[in-house]
């Protein structure tokens, strides 16, 4: 019979330890397997209230789908800093609602941006001609999606889904309502998935569930967790672990929408009730969810 040495004891001891002190401070909702921080995806849904600017971060890159508002600029640019975010491989903006796209100019203004990519739509509104005169003024590379538009963050793919809503409008016109032509974009790592829905609402989440897109672990609800007559068949085909709402307290998710995610068995999340929420993966298809208010 064999007898271990003192120090190799002790090395047993500590590490039966910090398994203890690990597991007893894991998140209760998923579980999330060791990794480094370079095989790491985290992805962040800024608080910005009732409006969209998510970041997306893998491999030492970094990636933004939507800006919020003109007035939350200042602290998503703050919220980068602390992320160590330093440039942007690029900034996509799924559609020219305001609370998408406002804060496109303070932010590419502030760091280096690889590429914005554009709805597959050109608008007539002042919120359209902001974003162009954005583009312009800071002489960024930007580009309309189209069906093969993707980008590499380390290990993690960024592909967006343009709308085939046919869709045309005058010059000077005002577009009116455009949630429904909103860019998708998903996000796969390994075996994680996300979703992101921009804006859809009945004639896009139609248009989008005509094509056979799968499964998703992870789903950011279209339109702010507001109910349109195709939300129940989105979350029913989309069939997510995770939900996450980017709403706000003077305009909450609507109860219905929450319910449709409650009878799913989705853990679902709220900007109005958790502040900025951030998911994180390694790639196995488990999932860490934290707030941060």
């Amino acid at each position: 019979m064999s007898h271990q040495q003192p120090a190799c004891v002790l090395a047993t001891i500590c590490t039966l330890v910090l398994t203890l002190i690990v597991g007893c401070g894991a998140m209760p909702n998923r579980s999330l397997a060791p990794t480094t921080d370079a095989q790491r995806l985290s992805v962040s849904f800024i608080d910005v209230g009732k409006g969209d600017c998510i970041l997306v971060e893998c491999g030492g890159e970094a990636a933004l789908i939507d800006t919020g508002y003109e007035d939350t600029s200042l602290d998503i640019l703050s919220y980068l800093r602390k992320r160590g975010v330093d440039q942007l491989r690029c900034i996509i903006l799924t559609h020219y609602d305001r609370d998408h796209i406002e804060g496109l100019r303070a932010i590419a203004g502030e760091l280096p941006v690889s590429e914005v990519c554009l709805p597959n739509y050109e608008g007539g509104d002042k919120n359209y001609q902001s974003v162009v005169n954005t583009v312009s003024r800071l002489s960024l590379n930007a580009r309309q999606a189209t069906a093969g538009t993707s980008y590499e963050l380390g290990d993690a793919r960024l592909s967006v889904i343009p709308t085939s809503l046919s869709y045309t409008i005058e010059k000077g016109e005002d577009e009116g309502n455009d949630n429904d032509l909103s860019l998708v974009v998903t996000l796969v790592h390994g075996n994680d998935s996300y979703l992101f829905a921009g804006d859809l609402e009945k004639e896009g989440i139609a248009a989008f569930l005509a094509d056979a897109h799968g499964t998703f672990d992870v789903l950011k609800m279209p339109h702010h967790g507001e109910k349109c007559g195709k939300t129940d068949d989105l979350i029913e085909a989309v069939s997510p672990k995770i939900a996450v709402i980017t709403d706000g307290k003077a305009d909450p998710a609507d109860k219905k929408t929450l319910g449709y995610l409650e009878d799913a068995g989705a853990d679902t999340y709220r900007t109005s009730t958790n502040g900025t929420i951030v998911v994180e993966s390694d790639g196995s298809g488990a999932y860490t969810v934290t707030t941060e208010r």
